[in-house]
């Protein structure tokens, strides 16, 4: 059938409808796809390295894109930030360039515009002639970019661009492109969201981690120090548990070896005159036990001289060997020994005097002791030193009963009765001198020390504190409230009744080693030992405000008191504990003044004040 000229074109037309719904709908279809493709990005990406790739190779597989870029735009600083750049020319010269050249080029245009762009090489040259832009890197053919919105605020600019002369982009790829820009701002956000909560996941991880780490640690510090301090209790009943010295070393390095490696360990000691060395305890892998020998240059002497507790590597023998300090090989002078890769050894001191050394030492190159059993060594030393001598004064007043016993009984029986009787006057007189000794230094009221005894342990205690002022030392002064009233108004037997309680309850809330005293009248010191701070010497005397703080009941009678407390903690420049007692008192009169039943801890001040206070009386 031949169609006539109107129905031609009737056809023609219904044909080019056709061809563009066609066009149209393929284009969505496209679209269509690559907003899938998008979506999926955005749900398997966290690494924003990893998102912008992404999406260009996603555009490159819808349009000519094979140069990329993409610039975010902060509008409070008016700053741009480039994410992202691929391009076949300028891949180099855009590292050159700061971040301030967008905002005169393309890019700044379509931001000040907030439309999108398609710019030839024409229109580019008229802008530039109109001062709309400034010419940047290599001449495009042909240029689109978009602005990127989020809601109503733009963040940004994408744009692609070609060199070669036969391709230009139009508005179907226009359409496209803004259709990418718009859901890629969400894939953005999306992105961006996963990764700062993968970054808030690791970071809090990491958090974890180390408060798991400093737990570790604490439970670690804590275990070692109950530890040692159930060695330094078990080393304090060696004394009386072991039958005989060999036992006795054979107990203490087993103690030992519950702290640190003691596989190699011997204890050596000094004669009477200091002249020689003896090793009752020898235990050694690679070598007999050692003779006596007189003293020489050898490690042990070293640490006799210094007086001090060394670690000893292979690099420290050399350099003392070198300076004239030490001679290896000092074991057994007779014979070649095997040198120990590290050694460690601590003074045995009795009243600030070295009376011989307790060593361990290592064989192996691969393992080295470390700074925190050199500690350890030295803190147990000072024990272990104690027990030596009282174990070898016990073997020694030991022995001599043995010698004694076995003289009175080769005697006649006449000579063993008066021995007796002469024996059982020994132990009255030594039970009165224990007595006389007692009574000379502790107060007769309370037991507690008195000023005596307590003076004598301060100067003591002062001394170890300068050769180790790491040990951490402080001394209380207190002061009862009401005393005088109550010993005025109740008698003094209420008022001896009240200091005994008192005297108590001060040592149910002081520490075990602490040493508490009576001055005299009212008056009180606790001297505190091995603090690990201030708030040591703070726990100790709240406890003791709040015991004496409770009400008391002597003979019937309700007695209320109270307590106020100095407390002076040790520094460097005291040179003498006097100075010490004086600075607590000091803090007493000030904890006074603030209105009782409270500590102060000194200040340079207070000494002042009371300075002052005596000069104006």
């Amino acid at each position: 059938m031949k169609l006539n000229g109107s129905q031609l074109q009737l056809f023609k037309a219904k044909a080019r409808r056709l061809t563009t719904l066609i066009g149209r709908y393929r284009q969505a279809y496209t679209i269509q796809g690559a907003l899938l493709k998008l979506s999926e990005l955005a749900s398997t990406i966290s690494d924003m390295r990893e998102f912008y790739p992404a999406i260009h190779k996603m555009v490159s597989e819808l349009l000519h894109a094979e140069n990329f870029y993409v610039v975010l735009y902060d509008t409070s600083t008016t700053q741009y930030q480039l994410q992202y750049f691929s391009d076949e020319k300028d891949q180099q010269y855009i590292k050159q360039v700061p971040s301030t050249a967008f905002s005169s080029g393309l890019t700044g245009y379509v931001t000040k515009t907030g439309k999108p762009l398609l710019c030839d090489k024409d229109q580019f040259n008229a802008m530039i002639a109109r001062g709309d832009i400034q010419a940047q890197g290599s001449e495009c053919t042909h240029w689109m970019g978009i602005p990127l919105w989020r809601d109503s605020q733009l963040i940004g600019v994408m744009a692609i661009q070609t060199y070669d002369s036969d391709y230009r982009y139009g508005d179907e790829e226009l359409a496209m492109f803004l259709s990418i820009g718009g859901h890629t701002v969400t894939a953005l956000d999306r992105v961006k969201s996963r990764e700062l909560l993968e970054l808030t996941v690791q970071e809090r991880t990491q958090q974890l981690q180390l408060i798991n780490q400093s737990l570790q640690k604490e439970i670690k510090e804590r275990t070692n120090a109950e530890r040692l301090q159930a060695a330094l209790y078990e080393i304090s009943e060696l004394t009386a548990s072991s039958r005989d010295m060999q036992s006795f070393y054979k107990a203490v390095h087993k103690v030992l070896s519950g702290l640190m490696s003691a596989d190699n360990c011997y204890i050596a000691l000094l004669n009477a005159d200091q002249t020689k060395l003896t090793f009752p305890f020898y235990l050694d892998q690679y070598s007999p036990p050692a003779r006596e020998r007189p003293i020489s240059r050898g490690f042990t002497e070293y640490v006799i001289r210094c007086a001090e507790a060394r670690l000893i590597n292979t690099d420290a023998a050399e350099q003392l060997a070198a300076e004239g300090e030490i001679r290896r090989g000092m074991a057994d002078p007779l014979q070649r020994a095997r040198l120990s890769s590290c050694w460690l050894g601590a003074p045995l001191m009795i009243d600030q005097r070295v009376i011989g050394v307790i060593a361990v030492q290592s064989y192996d190159n691969a393992y080295e002791y470390t700074e925190q059993e050199l500690s350890i060594l030295r803190f147990v030393s000072q024990h272990i030193g104690v027990a030596i001598q009282r174990k070898l004064a016990a073997e020694k007043q030991k022995q001599h009963q043995e010698e004694l016993e076995r003289k009175v009984f080769e005697s006649t029986r006449e000579l063993r009765q008066t021995n007796l009787f002469l024996r059982l006057q020994v132990e009255e007189r030594k039970k009165a001198e224990q007595k006389l000794f007692y009574e000379a230094n502790h107060d007769l009221l309370t037991g507690l020390a008195n000023r005596q005894m307590f003076l004598e342990q301060l100067k003591r205690q002062f001394a170890i504190y300068k050769r180790q002022p790491d040990i951490g030392m402080a001394l209380l002064f207190l002061d009862l409230d009401r005393f005088k009233l109550i010993n005025d108004t109740l008698g003094h037997h209420i008022g001896d009744a009240f200091l005994i309680e008192t005297s108590k309850r001060i040592l149910s809330a002081v520490r075990e080693h602490d040493l508490a005293a009576r001055l005299g009248g009212d008056e009180f010191v606790v001297l505190l030992q091995n603090l690990q701070g201030e708030h040591d010497a703070e726990d100790v005397s709240q406890r003791i405000i709040e015991k004496v703080r409770e009400p008391y009941y002597l003979e019937g009678q309700q007695v209320n008191s109270g307590v106020s407390i100095g407390i002076a903690l040790m520094q460097s420049d005291y040179s003498n504990g006097e100075q010490l007692l004086r600075d607590a008192d000091a803090a007493m009169y000030h904890a006074k003044a603030l209105g009782r039943g409270r500590y102060a801890i000194f200040q340079d001040r207070m000494r002042d004040q009371m300075l002052r206070a005596l000069g104006a009386e």
